[in-house]
Order: structure tokens, then sequence, then C-alpha cells
């Protein structure tokens, strides 16, 4: 494992511990915060893989170069005579912000509600019935957050840093899924 995937690993996991423990003192019933804490380390390396896969294959920006003696507008640098301009590439932004809400998304909520489940020990069969009733509310939940995140980070978030921005807008969301793991 690469050290920025390690450290977006235990970050993610470090914030899925306080989402669990800030949960704690908001519902009577204990959120399963060992359970949490584990599928976030399993999880943050598919989705730090993902994030850097949707890079390479649909680049957020296009860079432009201009010789010296062109005049170009707005964030432009130069570099030994040539000016390099980064343009946000509206088509890729936009498919990997479809991906990332439709594909990936209804990926990760089916894993959360199957793989917590089971490691709190469940029959398999509870666990894909909570899967089948559980996985649409929760995506709907989710559309109130989540596409506004997705943009943001593909348009002005760097790429290594993406998991740990939606790490930081998930212990919020955390302590919300922690709820709902403790019903």
């Amino acid at each position: 494992m690469s050290a920025p995937l390690i450290k977006a690993t235990l970050q993610s996991a470090f914030l899925t511990l306080c989402s669990a423990l800030v949960a704690t003192f908001l519902t009577p019933k204990d959120p399963p915060i060992i359970a949490l804490v584990i599928f976030s380390i399993f999880s943050t390396p598919l989705n730090f893989s993902c994030q850097q896969y949707l890079e390479r294959k649909l680049p957020g920006y296009r860079v432009e170069k201009h010789e010296a003696n062109e005049q170009v507008k707005g964030g432009a640098s130069s570099e030994g005579g040539v000016t390099v301009k980064r343009r946000l590439n509206v088509v890729n932004t936009l498919t990997k912000v479809l991906i990332d809400q439709t594909l990936v998304a209804v990926v990760n909520v089916a894993l959360h509600l199957g793989v917590v489940r089971a490691l709190q020990g469940m029959p398999l069969q509870e666990c894909l019935q909570a899967v089948k009733e559980q996985t649409w509310p929760l995506m709907i939940a989710g559309y109130k957050v989540w596409p506004l995140v997705s943009l943001l980070n593909f348009t002005v978030i760097p790429v290594e840093s993406r998991t740990l921005v939606g790490s930081l807008v998930g212990l919020g969301w955390g302590v919300f899924l922690a709820l709902r793991a403790a019903r």
C-alpha cells in the first residue's frame, strides 16, 4: 500500500471512530463501533483507488500551453517562456460526478449495510434483507449531501485529498449512519 493510501485509510478510520463515539451520546442503543471502523478500513482503499482510477481515465483539468508572446487571461502561469493554464474539463467532471453518485454510491451503501451487519454476527439472510430494504432510502438521504461534495471534490480538491474531504464530511454523515446502525 502506498503512503497516501495508508494515510487516507487511517484518517478515515479515525473519523469513523469519532462519528461512532459522537453517536453513542445521541442514542440509547450504542452503535456497532468496531464494525463501523473495520468497514471503514476495508472500504477506504477501494474508494481511494476508485478516485485515482476516475481521475486517470477522466482528468478533471486540461493543461493548455501557450507561447510566451500569446496573451492568456486568468489562472495562467509562466514556465520557461511557455504559459500554462489549467482549464476545467466540464464533461469529464460531470461524468465523474454521475459515476460517483450512481455506481460508486450504490455499491458503498449496499456494502455498508451488509458488511457492518455481518461484522456484528448477523445471519447472511438478515444482511441481505437490510441491503434490499435500506439501500434506496439511504441513497435518497445521501443525495441531500453527497452530490455537492462530489462536485467540489472533482473540481477544487486534489485527487490525493479527496478521500480525506469525503471523510471529513463523512464525520457528520457517519453520525447519521451510526445512529441508523444503532436502531
